[in-house]
């Protein structure tokens, strides 16, 4: 539970601020002399890293500019007591354990991978995911499957087969949805006909993207290989892109689970909501009332912004905001959708950061990263020797494709030969291509021995080209240098925090009843009724109701009698009411137990309440306030750690220097 929410903490840690001690940071030529803001024992922070860290997370240097000295005080003192935290770590030797270096590698993988590109190449798959991003394209395509690592063979087998079936729709008529229906490989196509409904940048792999985006309306694309096979694309309709769309829907599903048992009856279930909407009423009450999907009704409807059904997909992307469909189908039941909030499209400069995200995640991402890889090679002075690999493809054998080929002793010689080399000091041999091969059981069963090798090779020779330029970057990039270190800081933190707080809340039941013991009387509640509600939309059906509790019928009783035939007169649930908190006249709290009230006006609906239990104005006992308790014993915890720390870390403030910020 507690890891889960570790990228949530790293996210507070840069709102808090992280720097390196000063002694760690590289020095460089002409370097302003750094004034020293906080001194610990442990190392410095300088006033101008305080500036950008601050500034960082606070609206940029233009909006701190502003600030109060009262605000930069309360980051300060926060920013002083992550520090401390840190040092306590590092003082345990939190830095050093297993758990910690793999972990740390972990998110070190995931932070290098934006800094890894080609920057003028990025910026054209930047620019051009933009100008995408403003359009949605309605697409149908047909599928021929072939593995990426298929023989030639077989991939040219796909290939005619592709091409066959488009010169069939191209230059003989035959209708596109009937062909992939009938011949497409996607099992979907059995359904929707290959129909993908509309979609936008980034919805699609790459090379189908760009097949999708670069056809003409109407027009059948050539065919495209992705790593699914081969496609042909068939565009059916180009419109603006208004934005992201977020929808909502009621459905009435069939079963004998539900209310409705056949497809007529949800039919005129569905219908009735529909009027219910013509009529004026909303569309959460009634998506809360009566929508058969629990996951989505307790909100309103909500299905968020994702992609939906490619039908629902349709119909959301030609709704306008708070506009309603007429009721549909789909295999899943009956629907009606509205979209409830549209967030336009940013500008490019605004747009900008996110798809730079996107396309460091996308196939496309492979175009940048050839490209890196032959700078790191210019950069690096890379020198390659072709003899070697040469050698290598004269000695192995069938075994080598299927990853099972070991060198023997009369290759020591070949396995000892220089690759290529790197920059000034690295030098890569056939026998480290070979353990790498081993070590990561590569295998390449459909490519010849010869082949294989250089597949082997290509890549052998990207991951040391990469790990090269990763393990350069530290000292080439101050912004990942930085960022690196809140990362590494805030793993430590986390850690820490588990250990003398979180945990310790949750798994010190002595001292958790302990505090609770010593701060009772902040426990406190009044009155509460544990009740049983009955709601509908009518009062005339909550007289009824009333009626047949009075006249002793159990709440199945009522179900089957009020549901069967009309279902969706009313739901009944248990609810606790606490005096003076709202949503209960507090006039019913003066009842005694068993009280049945009069049909009860609400926002949306009628109820009844039937009165099951009285809890008596008092102080919560330890198993009522044991969730409240445990978060206010963390506080209790942090504090009285947090008051150890300064006694342990104490530090000293340059107040000329504070004054001086900004200046």
């Amino acid at each position: 539970m507690y890891r889960s929410i570790l990228l949530y903490l790293l996210h507070l840690v840069l709102a808090v601020g992280l720097v390196a001690p000063a002694a760690a940071q590289p020095k460089k030529k002409k370097k302003k002399k750094q004034v020293s803001l906080l001194t610990f024992d442990q190392g410095t922070v300088t006033k101008a890293e305080f500036e950008r860290v601050y500034a960082k997370n606070n609206g940029g240097m233009e909006a701190v500019q502003a600030h109060t000295p009262e605000q930069y005080r309360e980051y300060l003192d926060l920013y002083i007591n992550f520090k401390r935290k840190v040092f306590a770590a590092e003082a345990q030797g939190l830095q050093d354990t297993e758990a910690f270096q793999r972990e740390f590698n972990q998110y070190k993988k995931q932070l290098v991978q934006p800094y890894l590109s080609a920057k003028d190449v990025e910026e054209k798959l930047i620019q051009e995911a933009f100008d995408r991003s403003q359009e949605l394209v309605n697409a149908s395509h047909l599928l021929i499957r072939v593995a990426e690592d298929a023989i030639p063979s077989d991939t040219m087998k796909a290939y005619e087969r592709i091409l066959s079936l488009r010169d069939s729709i191209v230059k003989d008529g035959k209708s596109f949805d009937l062909m992939a229906e009938r011949y497409s490989e996607d099992p979907s196509a059995k359904e929707n006909k290959g129909n993908l409904g509309y979609f936008s940048a980034f919805a699609m792999v790459y090379p189908f993207e760009t097949a999708a985006f670069t056809t003409e309306v109407d027009e059948v694309s050539t065919p495209i290989r992705t790593q699914f096979g081969y496609h042909i694309v068939k565009v059916n309709d180009k419109i603006k892109n208004e934005g992201t769309k977020q929808a909502a829907h009621i459905i009435v599903r069939i079963g004998d689970r539900y209310s409705a048992k056949d497809e007529a009856q949800a039919e005129k279930i569905i219908n009735e909501i529909y009027e219910k909407l013509k009529g004026g009423d909303a569309f959460a009450d009634l998506a809360s009332q009566y929508s058969d999907d629990p996951n989505t009704a307790s909100r309103g409807g909500d299905l968020g912004t994702g992609r939906l059904l490619p039908v629902m997909e349709d119909i959301k992307m030609k709704l306008s905001k708070d506009a309603y469909s007429e009721p549909f189908q789909t295999p899943y039941g009956f629907h009606i959708l509205t979209v409830t909030e549209v967030e336009g499209l940013g500008s490019f400069d605004e747009s900008r950061p996110q798809l730079k995200q996107k396309i460091s995640r996308d196939s496309r991402a492979q175009i940048s990263r050839n490209a890196l890889l032959e700078r790191i090679k210019t950069d690096n002075n890379y020198q390659s020797l072709d003899g070697p690999i040469l050698d290598l493809k004269d000695v192995v054998d069938g075994r080598f494709a299927r990853g099972g080929w070991r060198p023997d002793s009369t290759m020591d010689e070949l396995m000892a030969k220089k690759l290529f080399t790197l920059g000034e000091d690295f030098e890569a041999t056939v026998q480290d291509m070979i353990d790498v091969y081993s070590s990561r059981r590569l295998r390449f069963p459909r490519l010849s021995p010869s082949d294989a090798v250089d597949q082997v090779f290509n890549t052998y020779l990207e991951g040391e080209l990469l790990a090269y330029e990763e393990a350069q970057l530290p000292n080439k990039n101050e912004e990942f240098r930085n960022l690196l270190q809140e990362y590494r800081d805030g793993i430590l933190l986390f850690t820490l925090m588990e250990q003398k707080v979180w945990k310790k809340a949750v798994q010190d039941t002595t001292g958790l009843e302990a505090y609770y013991e010593a701060n009772k009387e902040s426990f406190k509640a009044n009155e509460r009724l544990d009740v049983r509600e009955y709601r509908a939309e009518t009062e005339e059906a909550m007289v009824k109701v009333k009626e047949a509790l009075e006249m002793g019928m159990t709440d199945q009783q009522i179900d089957s009698a009020f549901n069967d035939n009309s279902p969706i007169n009313v739901r009944i649930t248990s609810q606790t009411y606490e005096k003076g908190a709202g949503g209960l006249d507090e006039a019913i709290f003066g009842q005694e137990k068993g009280y049945i009230s009069d049909p009860l006006s609400a926002s949306s609906f009628y109820r009844v309440i039937v009165i099951e239990d009285k809890r008596p104005e008092g102080i919560k006992t330890f198993d009522e306030a044991k969730s409240e308790c445990i978060t206010r014993y963390q506080d209790y915890l942090e504090q009285t750690w947090l008051d150890e720390l300064a006694q342990t870390y104490p530090v000293k403030i340059n107040e000329k220097a504070f004054k001086k910020l900004y200046k």
